[in-house]
């Protein structure tokens, strides 16, 4: 199959409306997030994992294996690419952990829709935003979260306000050109390098418009849409982690992946 039926094919599992302009792509983003998983597994397994079209749509659509940003805003871009939208790829750097020398190793993308510029992010783990972050704005509310949006020349700072949680930096994101070279530089530094986050840790997440439900090693969580906490619990054998991957995130990675994942998570908490 190639990439346009691909394409197709994705864009129909997801059920889309009538709707135009800025609410399909709010309702695009709303869907992905809820139905295609972020998720680290691929990543600890140690297989190469090619963004070329085809083989990127079989893995994640076809095959529901998850996977992270390099993946799930490739996919992002070229549906909305398909559908006639003005929208590029950018880098930009995680500033989770608020150090500004961390690398660029996140993949998002930027819409030029009716005046505006949006950031478009499907693949931000549990932190992804439900929608569209308008960057000449200084605030962005969506739901019970709001942005603050600071742009200086051509980077673009976003820092999430979440009810009863300190102000959390996400992302700097940089607004240069870059081409497809750049993303498979990141990509595969943050998915083959022995040191890189998601080689060591088992991230798997899922956003509802209810609910964000996330795997972290050993954790399971789950957050209601006002942001409070409603479960916490540990997983303590493959077998439990392999029901919450199918029944939860909607996934159906290889038994010998899922092994992989927890005996590794595992020896690092016990290390």
């Amino acid at each position: 199959m190639t990439s346009a039926p691909m394409i197709e094919e994705y864009l129909h599992r997801l059920g889309l409306s009538e709707a135009k302009g800025a609410a399909l792509v709010t309702e695009l983003i709303e869907k992905h997030l809820a139905r295609y998983a972020f998720s680290s597994l691929n990543a600890m397994a140690g297989q190469p994992l090619s963004l070329q079209k085809d083989a990127l749509f079989e893995r994640l659509v076809v095959n529901q294996q998850g996977g992270y940003c390099f993946e799930h805003n490739k996919i992002a871009y070229l549906a909305l690419k398909h559908l006639g939208f003005e929208v590029r790829s950018v880098l930009a750097r995680v500033m989770l952990n608020g150090k500004p020398t961390n690398p660029r190793t996140h993949r998002m993308n930027v819409l030029e829709l009716d005046g505006e510029t949006y950031l478009v992010d499907v693949g931000f783990g549990d932190k992804t935003p439900r929608g569209l972050l308008n960057i000449n704005q200084r605030t962005c509310t969506i739901g019970h979260d709001t942005y603050q949006i600071t742009r200086n020349g051509d980077v673009v700072t976003v820092v999430l306000h979440e009810p009863g949680q300190p102000p959390l930096t996400l992302y700097e994101v940089e607004l240069y050109d870059v081409v497809e070279a750049d993303f498979e530089v990141a990509h595969f530094y943050s998915h083959q390098h022995p040191e890189a986050i998601f080689v060591n840790n088992l991230v798997v997440s899922l956003i509802t418009a209810s609910h964000r439900y996330l795997i972290r090693n050993q954790q399971f969580l789950i957050w209601d849409v006002e942001g409070q906490l409603v479960t916490d619990k540990s997983i303590d054998s493959v077998e439990a982690l392999t029901q919450l991957v199918h029944e939860v995130f909607l996934l159906q990675p290889p038994k010998a992946v899922l092994e992989t994942a927890f005996a590794q998570v595992a020896a690092n908490s016990a290390a």
